[in-house]
């Protein structure tokens, strides 16, 4: 039984990276000269990164392996890169800091000046209650017992058996009808249309239900249809368009967004996490220091990333790669872990910008 557990935590970690179109080996640039890197202010925060890409590649089988821009790296490498980093990152002279990185690592840019672009996420705070009631008729569901996930040419594919044949699975309008879902899945909570969004977009969520201990919900799965952006219906009837403002835009518009979002045939499913927010892999994410970028990039791996913006800006922030995301995918494409809460709700959609991210890897 151990070992069945152990084989599908290990397939569920890896999972999305088997349906995952390569990335193409011209938007990777390897860097010659090494920034600067700065001493942490957050010790304890990166602690916590550096003791979670630690534990993922630990729970990983021995034979692991995986190949990043020409070379081949296993288990045991990431590992000891990761100490080796972490001791670095102790030295307090800057210019010894800088030569003993250049001894072991390289910096592997990821780019794309078409597509690339870096921009904020957030765990959301809602409401809930047991049952459907008042404007709280939303279900946050389980993945139901009929969805199956399968591979076709390379992708993804979501979808059900009927009559032996692989359909593709209900779009989010027939999800809304609780007459389809009752015999297959259970509702963990109901919520309000902006709350529901706001979660399956960010992935997770913490729900507060009157006098009932709050709890953490995060995702599980799909129905694979492509997310489509309530902001393409309501352009010219919000005066925001950042998902987080939608919350005040229904008050005066409350059929053109709730139209808006059922528009989006993309359905999320959710299941309870006891603790922390957690990405992939089971990943707990850390603010400001965990971050989700394409499945080919590994889990577990650090990087350097820079970028400016209204609200954050960062030079060379040391971050890991804790998790996906389904629009999370290509060279310089990177969604950055803000915290759970108001102030990271309205840092993270005002972060869409360009930057620059940088893998660090050891040297082979």
């Amino acid at each position: 039984m151990r070992v069945l557990l152990f084989f599908c935590i290990f397939f569920l970690t890896n999972f999305t990276g088997f349906y995952a179109k390569e990335l193409e080996e011209s938007g990777f640039i390897r860097v010659k000269k090494t920034p600067t890197i700065r001493e942490a202010e957050d010790l304890e925060n990166l602690e916590r990164a550096f003791r979670e890409s630690k534990s993922y590649f630990e729970r990983l089988p021995v034979e692991w392996k995986t190949k990043l821009y020409k070379n081949s790296y296993d288990r045991k490498e990431f590992l000891t890169a990761l100490e080796k980093l972490r001791n670095i990152l102790k030295q307090k002279d800057s210019e010894k800091r800088r030569i003993e990185f250049q001894k072991s690592f390289f910096l592997l840019e990821t780019s794309d000046p078409n597509k690339g672009k870096i921009t904020g996420y957030y765990e959301v705070i809602i409401e809930g209650r047991e049952r459907a009631e008042g404007d709280f008729v939303h279900p946050i569901l389980q993945t139901p017992s009929d969805l199956v996930v399968k591979k076709q040419n390379a992708e993804r594919v979501v979808g059900k058996i009927i009559d032996g044949k692989f359909s593709p699975y209900e779009s989010r309008t027939q999800m809304e009808d609780p007459s389809f879902w009752k015999s297959k899945t259970k509702p963990i909570v109901y919520v309000k249309i902006v709350d529901l969004h706001l979660a399956q977009l960010e992935g997770s969520a913490v729900v507060q239900i009157p006098n009932r201990n709050p709890f953490r919900i995060t995702y599980s799965s799909d129905n694979g249809h492509r997310y489509i952006s309530p902001a393409e219906s309501l352009n010219g009837v919000c005066q925001s368009l950042i998902p987080s403002d939608l919350r005040e835009c229904i008050v005066d518009h409350p059929q053109e967004v709730k139209a808006a979002i059922l528009k989006n045939p993309r359905y999320v499913f959710f299941q309870k996490e006891s603790s922390a927010p957690r990405g992939s892999g089971g990943i707990e994410l850390i603010p400001k220091r965990s971050v989700a970028m394409d499945p080919n990039i590994p889990l577990g791996i650090p990087a350097l990333i820079s970028f400016e913006s209204s609200v954050v800006n960062e030079e060379n922030r040391l971050v890991f790669v804790h998790d996906r995301g389904s629009k999370i995918t290509g060279h310089g494409r990177l969604d950055y872990f803000l915290g759970t809460g108001k102030k990271a709700e309205e840092q993270s959609g005002r972060i869409q910008t360009a930057g620059r991210i940088f893998l660090i890897l050891p040297k082979k």
